[in-house]
């Protein structure tokens, strides 16, 4: 797939230092306003779906060739070739995608406890998340919070009940929010980084993208297997 100008980002060394010596760094402009507002739109019945817990909701994507006739401008984002360029400066190696979430805290809903996303599905190795905003994004609308250098602490315990959905880390003594976000501004930090959002206290819905990102050689601990059953991002380069 061709490079679609979903992105004209570009990521400095210095970006790829404070990722592995704090757990994350800011990247403004990692969308264009144009990228943001075709996404938007191709998501507009799921953003706008109302919500009976009040909770934070996502739309997942893991195979963007399942994913290109009904989210093509999902797609062009997630398989730009500049993007996918700056995910492997990062990881040093070729890199799979994960997963892609579009993700809404609902008006005057909730966000996410303080979590890391490895308390999930345990992977060794290093691996990225990026937080893309889909509006102007401040703490009156559930903005994220992050816990500098907790990435270093390894894999955290889950505070929750068996049979829940959702994964809850001991809240972090430094965890502090990130700066307002506008449009196609990003945050890209370690899966071991721990990172919440709180309330939306706006009457509109709080749209981001969520994307995790793994180096090729990334393994499930439970069977030191390679992540084979994930899509491999090179192939769209050109």
């Amino acid at each position: 797939m061709l490079t679609t100008n979903a992105s004209n980002f570009v990521l400095t060394e210095e970006m790829i230092e404070e990722f592995y010596r704090e757990g994350f760094f800011y990247a403004p402009g990692f969308l264009t306003q144009e990228a943001v507002d075709k996404i938007n739109k191709e998501n507009t019945e799921f953003a706008t779906q109302q919500s009976n817990d009040g909770k934070w909701k996502s739309n997942a994507t893991v195979n963007l060739a399942k994913s290109q006739a009904q989210f093509p401008e999902t797609v062009n984002f997630l398989s730009d070739t500049r993007i996918i360029e700056s995910f492997e400066r990062i990881l040093g190696d070729d890199v799979k995608l994960w997963m892609g979430m579009y993700a809404v805290v609902p008006p005057r809903g909730e966000g996410l406890a303080w979590h890391q996303d490895n308390m999930y599905t345990h992977i060794l190795g290093h691996m990225l998340n990026g937080f893309v905003a889909l509006d102007h994004i401040t703490q009156e609308n559930a903005g994220l919070w992050l816990a500098p250098r907790s990435h270093r602490l390894g894999r955290q315990k889950d505070l929750n009940e068996a049979g829940e959905t959702h994964r809850r880390a001991a809240d972090p003594d430094n965890g502090a929010p990130c700066k307002p976000m506008a449009p196609g501004d990003a945050v890209i930090f370690h899966r071991e980084t721990l990172h919440h959002s709180k309330t939306n206290h706006t009457d509109l819905p709080r749209r981001a993208y969520a994307f995790q990102v793994a180096s090729a050689v990334c393994r499930y601990a439970e069977t030191g297997k390679l992540l084979t059953d994930r899509e491999d991002l090179s192939p769209y380069k050109k």
